[in-house]
């Protein structure tokens, strides 16, 4: 940023339109009634509950991939994207809704899809401890729950400061539920001095249970739908997809609502060229860490492993879509990320992003899908399918949306909104940004 920033107009919680909470609402009632329609037609109840699936495994990892960029630029004293802090940390307020989902997916039948629980009988002994239904519910539910706490206790140690100094602005007009975050508040300097520390103490915390909880939970949720079939790099490329997942999703979210949230200036053409330089780069490592697990398993020819792959990457219908996935999230971003002239076009990045922000839906979906849908001639998707794709859409969008429209939309106390005060600006940065 190379301007002053004006706290001023974001002290203000600013409504969001009607017509979003209200499309959103919708978007959450078809997903209920494609999720309740498909378990009640006995040849489509895996497929809805495997969609189910992939989009728990996939909103959870924009959720907690937001508030992990939040902490990244806490950890980093960044500058450049503090006016999207806020957006990206208010992701985490659907992990408790991913939580109760989890509950939904068993009580609906969720533990039918894993041949462990089915027949259990397969199993090496090794893998038969591991793999029982109370102890994988247990570690499932505890370590995302522990992850949930951490994490808010984070985004609340972030609001004391700006609904401190934002209520003091506002006279008391204000929501009645920011006193409890304000309580027992002394001054502004101090309060601010404490909410940095705080974040800076608790991001480390967050960052490192983010790793080991999802690499945890994705071997359990995904990878033992397959249960003869590891690979020691699967949690990794998770996880770090999910920080690029939350990244991407505060690009779209960032520029489809700024016009309500009033953040057209704030949110300039330099900061989205910056978000889109991480964004970029993320891509590369994503096809990376493809391509590390790939390696030794293809080529190496283990007999365990390779079978896992050649089902999606060489028999129909899934070698297709292993293709559209790899196109849409490496060459395509790849190619046009490239260009400096698209990262400083908001609209523009923004349909680019939808590219990766689709690609690694069927990403997940691939990954899940042919370890139970076995012996299918077209790839399975369908309206039911897409319903409960827009069911966790509407409801991921009316939480977030909710959430902020009843706090700043940005970070009004935080210093780092600033230019550094010993850096040299030569020319605006926003000036040439065409």
């Amino acid at each position: 940023m190379s301007a002053q920033f004006d706290p001023s107009s974001f002290y203000a919680p600013k409504p969001a339109p009607k017509w979003i909470i209200l499309t959103a609402k919708i978007a959450v009632l078809v997903g209920v009634i494609c999720f309740a329609a498909g378990l009640l037609i006995d040849s489509h109840a895996d497929r809805v509950r495997v969609a189910y699936l992939t989009n728990l495994v996939y909103f959870m990892g924009i959720s907690m991939g937001g508030l992990v960029f939040a902490c990244v630029m806490s950890l980093t004293l960044a500058r450049w994207g503090r006016g999207l802090k806020r957006i990206s940390e208010s992701f985490v307020v659907f992990m408790p809704w991913i939580i109760g989902l989890l509950a939904l997916f068993i009580a609906t039948g969720g533990w039918g899809l894993y041949e462990w629980y089915t027949d259990p009988g397969t199993l090496h002994a090794h893998k038969a401890v591991y793999l029982t239904a109370p102890f994988w519910t247990a570690r499932l539910f505890i370590g995302l729950s522990l992850l949930t706490f951490v994490s808010t206790r984070y985004l609340r140690i972030s609001l004391r400061a700006d609904l401190g100094v934002a209520s003091k602005k506002l006279d008391g007009k204000h929501p009645e539920w920011w006193n409890k975050y304000t309580k027992d508040w002394t001054n502004d300097e101090d309060e601010i001095a404490k909410s940095a520390d705080g974040q800076r103490r608790a991001a480390p915390v967050v960052c490192m249970l983010f790793a080991v909880v999802f690499t945890l939970s994705i071997v359990d949720l995904v990878m033992s739908l397959s249960p003869h079939w590891y690979s020691n790099m699967f949690g990794g490329w998770y996880f770090v997809s999910c920080f690029w997942l939350g990244m991407i999703w505060v690009g779209i979210y960032s520029v489809l609502n700024r016009g309500w949230m009033g953040t057209e200036k704030l949110f300039s053409p330099s900061v989205y060229h910056d978000l889109g330089k991480m964004i970029f780069g993320f891509c590369v490592l994503w096809a990376y860490m493809f391509y590390a697990q790939l390696l030794p398993i293809w080529y190496g020819n283990m007999t365990e492993e390779i079978g896992f792959l050649i089902v999606r990457m060489r028999l129909a219908p899934w070698n297709d879509l292993a293709m559209v996935v790899g196109c849409m999230c490496f060459f395509i971003p790849f190619v046009t990320l490239l260009s400096r002239g698209i990262k400083k076009m908001p609209r523009v990045l923004t349909v680019v992003l939808l590219v990766p922000a689709i690609g690694l839906w069927l990403e997940r979906y691939i990954v899940a899908a042919p370890s139970t849908l076995l012996d299918v001639q077209e790839i399975p998707l369908g309206v039911l399918e897409l319903g409960v794709t827009l069911g966790f859409l509407g409801g991921f969008i009316w939480v977030i949306t909710n959430f902020l429209s009843s706090v700043p939309v940005v970070p009004v106390s935080d210093p780092m909104m600033n230019p550094h005060p010993d850096d040299v600006h030569v020319h605006s940065m926003d000036a040439h940004a065409h």
